[in-house]
């Protein structure tokens, strides 16, 4: 079976999503870095509070937008995370979020499930 053969026939649900976090869109983004750092996570999704998906925070989102002004770790995580990120479902294929990621140029896509509610965070070393 070829490598292109099998990302499209491995289905998200059957790939590690542990090591996710969702944090509320309110906490301070210094909060947010301690617990990805507690977490080992190199992104955290973020919901409102209803448990809805808003956006993700991830390590790039810290380099880009507040690595220059740390004045930003005492702002809310909404204020830097990147808005309505595109999104995948348990029963898609990773080839399909793979190419997903190579279009948008990032590392992370949240999962959601069939009610809309994060299940998890993909990244590009999970498929991988």
């Amino acid at each position: 079976m070829s490598l292109v053969q099998a990302l499209q026939d491995a289905r998200i649900s059957h790939l590690d999503l542990s090591g996710s976090i969702s944090i509320l869109g309110d906490v301070p983004v210094a909060e947010v870095l301690s617990r990805m750092r507690e977490e080992r996570a190199s992104a955290a999704l973020i919901e409102d509070a209803e448990g809805r998906l808003i956006g993700i925070f991830t390590e790039r989102d810290v380099l880009l937008k507040i690595a220059g002004d740390p004045s930003g770790l005492r702002d809310s995580v909404q204020d830097h995370m990147t808005g309505q990120p595109q999104t995948v479902s348990p029963d898609d294929s990773a080839g399909h979020a793979l190419h997903l990621m190579n279009a948008g140029h990032y590392r992370h896509v949240p999962v959601l499930d069939a009610d809309g509610k994060a299940a998890g965070n993909l990244s590009q070393h999970a498929v991988i």
